[in-house]
């Protein structure tokens, strides 16, 4: 049996740690799947090999330079609580960097006015900066990034701390060795705290940043009350959540929060899901309704039994769900990781390659330093600068932060985006198919009318076809089948019991009822049995043609009756395909319905691209053909036969209310019955893909266009670490754009 074991991973930096700890949890035999996140710093392993533990994992990270520690199943306190402690460090780490490091700044600049005449008198300056920038690099604020750097160093895993520290540590050796040779002018004490001071400044203002980003997970979680009112024996006992089972009896008044999954037992009551599933209206409950976590009673008391409590109630899968998705990786990461798990040993080679090269120019006599730096010191500072400038984080930022946005912005919409890999596919849809039955509509499908066919092997009034459709449909699981059987006990008709049975996907269904042979289905499905239909065929186009569905029932090789139902399409499906439509994306309906009721309804949705009467292995085939012909199609749909569909497309989209085969299978999960949030779901996705390329475009052209600029001197090692520091800050900025109100439409990538 496969598990997932979840640990936060502490002591990374950039792309390249990310690398480092996949390849090392890969190499733990039994892992059968492992991916790092670096924005959330949360590794996910998938394994079914009972050997493979949490202890054993955090072992192999921790032989490959890093630490770990599991995540619980309270797994929203203790991230909160692990951001907090992190914040807090980086605050205490900028406030010792910028109160050591100021001094020496300043006695770089005005150090001369307090030489003398004395003896050492030129110097002492030189000394309290050499003293004070050694109690810098102990401090709180450069220790860990030296220890970090020796560590990725010993591991032989090299990262963004190996730069840093080679870059401090270069500027402050020199630094100490021109002590002895003032003539050198190899001072670089204040290049050592800025680098400090900025890196320090940097990860501060990034997680703090970052930890906003994650604010989403938290929304989630807080939105749970933490006691609910238990009956035991013959009281109500206020307990906590976490003491509540399956099975217990809740009770729920007015103002107060539903704390699990359950079934009304009693009571009726509105309650406000906006919080859950962003919409507006309350939803009325009442007795045998089934209701989520989350939602507010605002009218009236409700008394549930718990179905599901914990991680295994609608909330508790939401955090779950968005969790993962903030842990996954997009195309664009995974390439992103790559290039940044490289070049850290570029930058290494391109800081030596400077080294060499200003020496070797400046012996040729091509080029000159500055005057009053000899060669070595200005060969060491613009080597030091090209370390500092080229950490590749920016890089290993650009694609996770904004998909930790997206995810969690998404969430809060009702939005359920089951990976990163779907938020990346959604936004590349050209093409959406739309099922009709239960998505376009409402899927509260009614019988309108029934008839009988006196052509038919005996006489049947409209109960007696009532009751056969409904006795061969009665294990169906399709909206019609459900409605006819509904109906047949509002009419109180007798339900015979089946001798046979046969579901014809798309079709109907074939049952021997009381010895007699029973098709209740689409005209194609008695054609298909050898079964003429013409003696309904007028009946049965003139109701499809005012919009509704016909259902044929036929025994023993004859029409015997025909059932009318109708679906009314979603009141807000007409602004919904609207809003689509205008994302550029071809929106087409797939339907096993009847060609005239599926244009019907289509017309009035503005839906000119129809299939109708499609089969489900006919859907998966629009499918194939649509990504044959090179587009990227979303498929919306909710039933079983969408199955198939639904894990074939680029990306699956179901509501929570369909059902679990589809919604499982769906790669975006809508809550609630808003159907906009399709459009809100390209529209957050497109938004995202453009970010993420934003992101990376200027991780990419930042790294380009700097390590020259430092190569040649431009840019000190001090400034340097100034931009390695704006270009992640600027990255998390970008992807918290995210947030932001939704755009109304957007035009195709």
């Amino acid at each position: 049996m496969s598990k997932d074991i979840r640990l936060r991973i502490h002591g990374m930096t950039c792309g390249s740690c990310v690398s480092r700890i996949e390849r090392a949890l890969s190499k733990v035999s039994g892992v059968d799947h492992c991916r790092v996140n670096l924005a959330s710093e949360v590794a996910n392993i998938a394994t079914a090999a009972p050997a493979v533990t949490a202890s054993r994992l955090i072992e192999a990270i921790r032989h490959a330079g890093y630490d770990a520690e599991p995540i619980h199943a309270d797994s929203v306190g203790q991230v909160e609580a692990s951001s907090g402690r992190k914040l807090q460090q980086q605050r205490q780490a900028l406030v010792q960097a910028v109160g050591l490091g100021l001094p020496i700044i300043l006695l770089e600049h005005f150090g001369g006015m307090l030489s003398s005449s004395l003896p050492g008198g030129d110097i002492w300056w030189r000394v309290l900066q050499g003293v004070l920038c050694g109690m810098l690099l102990v401090s709180p604020a450069a220790g860990p990034i030296l220890v970090g750097g020796l560590r990725a160093l010993i591991h032989k895993s090299p990262n963004m701390d190996l730069l840093v520290s080679l870059g401090i540590s270069v500027s402050f050796l020199a630094s100490t060795v021109s002590l002895f040779f003032p003539d050198s002018g190899t001072f670089y004490f204040d290049a050592a705290a800025m680098i400090v001071a900025f890196i320090c400044m940097g990860r501060y203002l990034e997680t703090r940043a970052r930890r906003e980003a994650s604010q989403a997970v938290a929304a989630l979680a807080q939105r749970l009350p933490k006691t609910g009112l238990r009956l035991e024996g013959d009281q109500w006992v206020t307990v906590p959540v976490d003491r509540i089972r399956v099975g217990d009896t809740i009770r729920v008044t007015d103002a107060l929060m539903v704390p699990v999954d359950g079934e009304v037992i009693e009571g009726s009551a509105g309650v406000d899901e906006s919080a859950i599933t962003g919409e507006s209206l309350p939803r009325a409950y009442r007795t045998g309704d089934s209701i989520r976590a989350g939602g507010v009673v605002c009218e009236g008391m409700l008394t549930l039994k718990a179905t599901a409590v914990g991680a295994a109630s609608a909330v508790g899968r939401i955090l779950r769900a968005v969790e993962d998705a903030q842990s996954g990786k997009t195309r664009m990461q995974r390439l992103a990781d790559q290039v940044a798990s490289r070049f850290v040993p570029v930058a290494v080679g391109l800081a030596l390659i400077t080294l060499i090269g200003w020496w070797a120019t400046a012996a040729a006599g091509w080029s000159q330093p500055p005057d009053g730096v000899s060669t070595l010191g200005w060969a060491l500072r613009c080597a030091v600068a090209v370390l500092v400038i080229a950490c590749p984080c920016a890089m290993g930022l650009a694609t996770p932060t904004a998909v930790m946005v997206a995810t969690g912005t998404a969430a809060r919409r009702g939005i359920m985006v089951k990976d990163a890999a779907a938020l990346e596919a959604a936004g590349r849809v050209r093409a959406i198919l739309l099922d009709k039955t239960g998505t376009l509509t409402t899927g509260q499908v009614e019988v309108k009318r029934v008839f009988d066919d006196p052509t038919g092997p005996a006489t049947l009034n409209d109960r007696e076809v009532l009751g056969w459709a409904a006795s061969a449909e009665q294990f169906s699981q399709h909206p019609l089948a459900k409605a006819i059987v509904r109906k047949a006990k509002e009419w109180d008709v007798r339900i015979r019991d089946v001798d046979s049975y046969a579901n014809e996907p798309g079709l109907g269904v074939v049952a021997t009822v009381a010895g007699r042979s029973v098709l209740v289905g689409s005209a194609g499905l008695l054609t298909q049995n050898g079964i003429d239909t013409e003696p309904v065929k007028a009946r049965y186009e003139q109701m499809a043609g005012d919009g509704q569905t016909a259902v044929i029932l036929a025994m023993d090789g004859q029409c015997a009756g025909l059932i009318s139902l109708a679906d009314e399409p979603r009141p807000d499906a007409a602004v919904a395909m609207t809003r689509l439509a205008a994302t550029g994306a071809e929106l087409v309906m797939v339907t096993g319905d009847q060609a005239a009721t599926a244009t019907s309804i289509a017309a009035a949705l503005g839906i000119k691209d129809i299939h109708a009467e499609m089969l489900p292995e006919q859907k998966l085939d629009e499918v194939r053909r649509r990504q044959e012909a090179g587009q990227f199609v979303a498929f919306v749909g909710d039933g079983v036969n969408d199955a198939p569909a639904l894990v074939l497309a680029d990306v699956g989209i179901a509501f929570a209310t369909g059902t679990d085969v589809a919604v499982e299978s769906a790669d975006i999960t809508l809550l609630g019955d808003d159907l906009s949030k399709i459009a809100d779901a390209v529209l957050l996705a497109r938004r995202s893909v453009r970010i993420i390329k934003q992101n990376l475009f200027w991780a990419f052209f930042y790294n380009t266009a700097a390590i020259p600029l430092a190569a040649f001197g431009v840019i000190p090692p001090g400034w340097a670490a100034a931009a390695m520091m704006f270009s992640s800050i600027s990255v998390v900025l970008n992807s918290l754009r995210l947030r932001g109100r939704q755009e109304p439409s957007a035009s195709l990538p």
